[in-house]
């Protein structure tokens, strides 16, 4: 768990520089610095990881011009909360932060929030995670079913947009909201898939990594074919796993 100091103290910097509603909130912080620890810094796949684009994002992408003293601060309180989610992530302990076994307002509501954030930073990415402008995504690969059906539900959940959505899914959702006595509306279908949320995150979480760990053993071999590796022989990707159960699941 991040330290909640961490966060109010962006929170405040934030509050310093613009007025509340111009900035993201604690919640939206966090879903956006977890999409930019499970985004792979690879510039071959066209990945922006400048700090800069990450930076503007907490300003709804419009960061306004700041003083000398206001860059330092910003810096400073940003970047602790990155060593933090690192830290995290360096230590396989970054997990979607809420349970969905028992949701009130007051969790929906915070929860929604860090899937905006979250949202935005995928967004920041979006030809390697939403396949645009023929990006990662748009594979026929099978592989990537999952990947492209979870970066699809955030579209709808945060934007209301289902346009990318599988037809006849859409279909069954609106006959099972119509079967529960409500209209059918954009808004309700994207809160009957608000519960869908965790496995999406996993799903997204789980080929980020993937995407690392390749990265990595293409850099070990120095970009050379590697040989055929079997299901039972240890990972290349060095994390002490059978390979069947790391990169070969």
């Amino acid at each position: 768990m991040i330290d909640i100091n961490l966060l109010k103290n962006l929170d405040h910097c934030l509050s310093d520089i613009v007025s509340d509603d111009d900035h993201f909130s604690i919640d939206q912080v966090r879903g956006l610095f977890y999409a930019r620890m499970i985004t792979p810094e690879n510039t071959r796949l066209g990945i922006k990881s400048d700090p800069s684009v990450w930076l503007s994002e907490l300003f709804y992408g419009e960061k306004p011009a700041l003083t000398e003293g206001q860059v330092n601060a910003l810096n400073v309180a940003a970047g602790a909360v990155y060593d933090a989610y690192k830290g995290l992530f360096a230590v396989n302990k970054l997990h979607f932060p809420y349970s969905f076994d028992r949701l009130d307002a007051d969790i929906t509501e915070s929860a929604y929030a860090w899937c905006e954030g979250f949202f935005a930073g995928l967004s920041i990415n979006e030809s390697f995670w939403l396949g645009k402008s023929g990006g990662t995504l748009k594979s026929s690969d099978k592989e990537l079913d999952s990947v492209k059906n979870s970066t699809t539900l955030f579209i709808a959940l945060v934007t209301k947009d289902f346009s990318e959505f599988d037809e006849a899914k859409l279909a069954e959702l609106k006959i099972f909201v119509s079967d529960q006595g409500q209209d059918p509306t954009n808004e309700v279908i994207a809160a009957t898939l608000f519960p869908n949320v965790p496995t999406a995150v996993a799903t997204l979480q789980l080929y980020g990594v993937k995407q690392m760990r390749t990265a990595i053993a293409a850099q070990k071999t120095g970009n050379q074919p590697m040989r055929k590796i079997g299901r039972n022989e240890p990972c290349y990707c060095g994390s002490g796993k059978k390979y069947k159960k790391c990169c070969g699941a």
